[in-house]
Parts: structure tokens; C-alpha cells; sequence
């Protein structure tokens, strides 16, 4: 790209000339600037000044930042200066003349007064297109409306499912070799149902620390369990069972969820 400029005299008309120096083509957006010769009174000289204007985003972040500014619905209308006292009975008739009327929504100063804002959302764009062109600037109960396209109402992030309650039993002396799988076999063979089971180990060094967790998914299962294994011999040893209100461990919590998402 060469550099360019204008000279301007007032005696004479403006001068274009053309620099014998050439810079290398631009690969990146850039802009012009003028700027003013400030060592000549009578003589004017501006130069263009060529400066490559840095990217600071990916072109396809940009164009995602320019779409999200302005997005708006095809469908969605907002409504200003409705009146104060109208209802939703009131304006709907005056739009499904032009078509299926989907959702009506009033921006409210209290219960029995909207702040005159209306959202009116259409089954299609060609009816909010009729509806847009028609209504604009219309009167209505005394009010002069203005129609123009709305965001795009937004959708309410779903809550999460709940968790299943899951009941815990307490179970104490146990040998020192069972494990968590030991203990949920020997309740299910039982008559038992758990959902999980777990043996506690102490650390440095690691070992039993002689009792553990058994839990069920509902608390019938749990009642039963604790009158049906209180005194049970496992492994050689009676145990002693209790109701018991800890949180189990995450992976165990991560385990009865696995398996009860299975189940359904």
C-alpha cells in the first residue's frame, strides 16, 4: 500500500499527490487518520496515516458478541405505552386479528397496575410482521401504542432432580478383614436390600476401624434391616446395628446414584 495525502493552499485548488515509497499490502483491519503539517502556516499539508488496528478477539468471537447485542425474536413484540389499567383480556383481542397469539405478558408496577410494557409473542413472524406494521403508532384506549421486536423471552434454568433420600444404618464389630462389599453381600443374602455399604479405615497405618455404614433407599428398608441384623453373626462375629444420621462419603453418595439412574 502506498502512502497518500492532500495538499491544500488556498490560493489554489487541492493537490493530490502520490509517494514513490510503498509499504507492504495489510493483512489485518486497519484505519485512516489526517494529520495537519504543523511547520507550514500558508501551506496545508495533511497526511494519511495508515495504522493497523490490533485484533483483540477471534473474528468468530466478534461476530457471536455483535449477534448476541442484537438478538431479537422473530416472534416476540414488545408494546410500550399501553394503558396503565389494561389486562391481559383486553389487548389480546386486539391482536389475534392478526393471527395466534401465543403469550401475553405485562411488566407490572403492582397487582393491579402494568408499568406500559406489554410482550405479545406471535405463532409466527408473519403474523408479528402484520401485527408490528398495523399497530404501530395505533391508538388504543386513548394511548397511542409503540411496537417494536423484543429480546427473546428467556427460559428458566431448570432445578436439578433432587437426590433420593438415602437411609443409613450404623454397624459395628466388625471383623477387621471385611470390606464394603463383604458387608452389602451379607445384608442382600440376608433379606437386606442395600444400596451401598462401607467399612471405615483409620489411616497411618491403614486398618479397619471395626465398623462402617449400610444404607438403604427408603426408610422401611432401614427399619427392617436393624431389627433383622442386630446380634447377626457375620463373619464370626455378632455385630450391633444403630440408626445412624451421617453423610456418606462422595463416592459412595456417587455410587447409589449410578446405580439407582440404572434402576429407572
Amino acid at each position: 500500500m502506498a502512502a497518500f495525502g492532500l495538499v491544500y493552499n488556498s490560493p489554489v485548488a487541492p493537490q493530490f499527490f502520490h509517494s514513490t515509497h510503498q509499504f507492504p499490502p495489510l493483512s489485518k483491519p486497519c484505519f485512516l487518520s489526517l494529520r495537519a503539517n504543523p511547520y507550514s502556516s500558508n501551506l496545508r499539508l495533511f497526511f494519511v496515516h495508515v495504522q493497523t488496528q490490533p485484533q483483540t478477539q477471534p473474528l468468530a468471537e466478534q461476530n457471536a458478541v455483535e449477534e448476541a447485542e442484537y438478538d431479537v425474536s422473530n416472534t416476540r413484540l414488545l408494546v410500550q405505552n399501553v394503558p396503565w389499567t389494561c389486562s391481559v383480556d383486553d389487548i389480546r383481542p386486539l391482536f389475534e386479528s392478526y393471527g395466534s397469539v401465543v403469550d401475553i405478558e405485562f411488566s407490572m408496577y403492582n397487582k393491579t397496575r402494568n408499568r406500559g410494557l406489554a410482550f405479545i409473542t406471535m405463532s409466527s413472524n408473519e403474523e408479528a410482521v402484520a401485527a408490528l406494521n398495523d399497530l404501530d403508532s395505533k391508538e388504543f384506549e386513548g394511548r397511542v401504542l409503540k411496537l417494536d421486536w423484543a429480546n427473546p423471552k428467556k427460559k428458566k434454568p431448570s432445578s436439578p432432580p433432587k437426590p433420593k433420600a438415602v437411609h443409613n444404618l450404623f454397624v459395628a464389630n466388625l471383623p477387621f478383614q471385611a470390606r464394603g462389599k463383604d458387608l452389602k453381600e451379607f445384608f442382600n443374602a440376608n433379606g437386606g436390600i442395600a444400596v451401598s455399604a462401607e467399612v471405615v479405615f483409620l489411616d497411618k497405618p491403614r486398618r479397619s476401624a471395626g465398623y462402617g455404614f449400610v444404607s438403604f433407599n427408603t426408610e422401611a428398608e432401614a427399619v427392617a434391616a436393624l431389627a433383622t441384623f442386630e446380634g447377626k453373626e457375620f463373619m464370626g462375629r455378632p455385630i450391633r446395628v444403630a440408626r445412624s444420621k451421617r453423610f456418606l462419603r462422595q463416592e459412595t453418595k456417587a455410587t447409589i446414584d449410578s446405580e439407582n439412574a440404572q434402576v429407572t
